[in-house]
């Protein structure tokens, strides 16, 4: 694993592209799916951004939507990391807090939704590309069950 989930600063990430589900453990600022929503809004809030069409930060997508994620998730692939070895940290209890280890974003690109259950104030529900669905709510219930790393000998790690 090469980023370590850290609460609040790399955060896990479920990703669904092309009917395949993979995890992604990453910084979570490259998350926010579209920056030129959330540059605008810094900037009407009257913050000052030198640049906010330079977005070097995210391998230059100013936007990941559909038409852009098989170049974001190939940016990004050394960050993806499989079931079991997230499994294995939970069980092994290998984080100083369980909120390290709880997923925070579930991205769909196949439908085109971003489900958010990030517990700070980062409202990443707010920045979805147009024509997607943004919504902040619990989406453990939704994901496949062979996915379910904190589930483990039938005990949910997370309750």
């Amino acid at each position: 694993m090469q980023n370590k989930p850290i609460y609040a600063k790399n955060i896990i990430v479920l990703v669904r592209y092309m009917k395949s589900y993979r995890w992604y453990v990453a910084d979570k600022e490259i998350w926010f799916l579209d920056l030129q929503k959330l540059n605008r809004a810094f900037l009407e809030r009257g913050f000052d951004i030198p640049d906010p069409d330079e977005f070097s930060d995210r391998f230059h997508i100013a936007i990941v939507n559909e038409d852009t994620a098989e170049d974001f998730l190939q940016q990004i692939s050394d960050c993806e990391v499989g079931t079991e070895e997230l499994r294995s940290r939970v069980e092994q209890r290998t984080y100083d807090h369980i909120l390290d280890m709880m997923p925070a974003l579930y991205v769909n690109f196949d439908d085109k939704e971003l489900t958010s259950c990030y517990p700070e104030p980062a409202s990443y529900e707010d920045y979805v590309p147009d024509g997607w669905l943004g919504k902040y709510e619990p989406f453990i219930e939704v994901i496949p069950e062979d996915y379910c790393y904190w589930m483990i000998h039938g005990i949910n790690h997370f309750s």
